[in-house]
This record gives structure tokens, sequence and C-alpha cells, in this order.
């Protein structure tokens, strides 16, 4: 496909746990674009980060990649060995975690992870050109003073700035798809902007294509070109940021958008009626359908297609089937949806 850096094609993988064995991710079939952000947006467990863990091939031994092919560079990621992976990792697909803390050694001073990433990329390369990159890098990614800071453990930052230290990492070896593990969530609001900010201004500056996983579709506004929503170790809607905001088909696109707060919100905040389901139990017909208030029959009992919106937005829900009932979204996201269009032509 042209323009595509990355191409997920039926994609399937499973963990064995106990004698049992569950399917984590069920058929999902996907591209990143050059210099696109795509978001991949969903509840806990849905499957964002066991998807993207597989293009790292950082899966743990109990897991499987039972079918699908993960293209990057004209080769299948999943049938690489560890020391060809290892070449990818970093040089060519970097990834930040949602944990700063837990990515950084508490024990080694944050300039040595740094160069230590670029040396290990770059053979041949002297401490002393190491560190005068790092350094670049450390100002790149807004920390002030970096000559000073360079020698100073993780546990002398605040949460914010060990973010940018794990984002300078993952850029030291100049990565062209950088995937983004909920790097928001540990981070107070104000941080979580300046983070935002910042990895949108580094994928304009260096031409990156990233993969930003979140469950907070309030984030996915400032940061998407492209939404993949997922459910169950599925995709259940794709489309552009403005489809998936203005436009949603899905029920479980609906209950995700109502449940996100705004400045009219008041009392309790609306959550998704019951829980998703067990990854180690059969499922049959839609995932969704238990927790859907407008499944039909054929939910329980058949798995939908992709039904296409528009070129470039797709639903996999039997409420986009021509033989369906008429079903609009709820009143209550109807609203928002509108208030929200409103204040996108008020800027």
């Amino acid at each position: 496909m042209e323009n595509t850096v990355l191409e997920i094609k039926n994609l399937q993988v499973s963990f064995r746990v106990s004698g049992k064995t569950g399917r984590a991710i069920r058929g999902v079939d996907l591209a990143l674009k050059k210099g696109e952000t795509l978001a991949l947006v969903g509840e806990s467990g849905s499957g964002k980060s066991v998807l993207t863990k597989t293009v790292m091939g950082l899966l743990p031994p109990n897991a499987k990649v039972e079918a699908g092919e993960v293209f990057y560079g004209g080769r299948d990621l999943t049938k690489l060995k560890e020391k060809e992976l290892c070449r990818v990792r970093g040089s060519e697909i970097a990834m930040i975690f949602q944990d700063p803390f837990s990515s950084l050694n508490p024990i080694m001073r944050i300039g040595k992870q740094i160069t230590e990433t670029m040396r290990l990329r770059e053979k041949g390369l002297s401490e002393r050109e190491a560190k005068k990159r790092a350094i670049a890098l450390m100002e790149e990614v807004g920390i002030d003073r970096a000559a000073e800071r360079f020698s100073r453990y993780p546990f002398e930052f605040s949460g914010g700035m060990r973010q940018r230290i794990v984002i300078a990492i993952a850029l030291a070896g100049n990565p062209k798809v950088l995937i983004c593990d909920e790097p928001t969530t540990a981070l107070d609001v104000s941080v979580q902007a300046q983070i935002l900010e910042l990895i949108n201004r580094l994928k304009e500056e260096r031409g990156l294509s990233v993969i930003f996983i979140t469950h907070d579709l309030g984030v996915v506004a400032g940061v998407a070109d492209t939404v993949a929503v997922m459910y169950a170790g599925k995709i259940v809607e794709y489309g552009g940021l403005e489809e998936i905001f203005f436009e949603p088909k899905h029920p479980y696109t609906w209950a995700l958008l109502s449940s996100v707060p705004d400045l009219d919100t008041k009392g309790e905040l609306n959550a998704i009626e019951g829980v998703p389901p067990d990854i180690f139990s059969e499922l049959t017909g839609d995932a969704f359908a238990p927790r859907n208030p407008y499944a039909m029959k054929i939910d329980f009992e058949k798995e939908p297609p992709f039904f296409k919106v528009s070129d470039t937005h797709y639903a996999a829900t039997w409420l986009m089937h021509e033989f369906a009932p008429k079903t609009a979204m709820p009143k209550e996201l109807k609203s928002r949806i509108t208030r929200m269009k409103r204040t996108e032509k008020g800027k």
C-alpha cells in the first residue's frame, strides 16, 4: 500500500495460562501511513498494548502469534529472530511506556541511559560525541540546563521530566515509527498537555509516524489523525478523527464518547454498563452484544463484518445493515457532539 510505513494483516495472538488459552488479539488489520498519528482507543483489556508489543516483539513467553503478519520495511516482524528484532527496536521503531519511572534504571544516570542507546545503535561512536548528542536531545525534548542535569539520577526529576527523558531515549536511535503506550496516564493534567504538545512537535519536526495508545478519547482529540476503536481484541470502528468524534456509528464508540466529561457534565460520569468479556471464554457473535442496549438477536449469533460508512470510515456493527432498524445515537451524545462542532467552528 502506497505511503504505508507499517501494515498489520489478520493478526491473532493468544496467551496460555494455567492450561487455558485466551485470545487477546482476534484478527486485526491495520495500516500506519507515513507522517500519521494513529490512535488506538478502548478500555483496559481491549488488546491495544498487546497489539503494539507484538509489533515490537516484546510479548511474554506464554504468548503466541497464532496467525497474521506485521510488515515493516518489506519484512514480516513476527518471523524475525530476536537478534534481527534488536536491529529494528530503537533504530527503526521505538516505544514510550506509560510509567516513566519504571521505564528508567533508577541507579543509572540519565545521561548514561540516553548515550547507551546511541552507542548500541552506532558502533564506534565516541563517548564525547554521544554525550554531545544526548545533551542536544535533552534540550530538544524540553529539559532545561541539560548539560548540568546530564549526570543526575531519575529520582531527581519530576514525573513530567522523567517522561521527557524516556522520550529522549526513544529518539536516541532516530526511529521512523514511535509507539506511545498511554504516555500521559501517570501525569497530572497540566503536564499531560505539555507532553502531548511535545509529541506533536517532534512528530512534525522529525517526520515521525506515531501510534498512540489511550483509553481517553479526550486525549485523542489533541493528537490523532486517524482513530481505531478496539474491543475484545478486534477493531470495531476505524476512521478519521472528525469521523469518529462527529459521526460515530458503533454503539461501543457511542459509549466511550458518552463517558468523556465536558464542561456541561454534572453529577456522576456516564459509565459503560457491564464488563469486557473474558479472553479465555468462547465468544459468539458480536463481543459487545451483552453490554449493548441496542443489541439484536443476530448480535448474539453472528460476528458483524465491517460496513463502509465512507472511503475512510468503517464500523463493525449490525446496526449498519440495510435490514437493521434505524437506530440513532443517544440524544445526550448527539447534543454533546453538536456542542463540540460549535466549539471547532469557533476556533
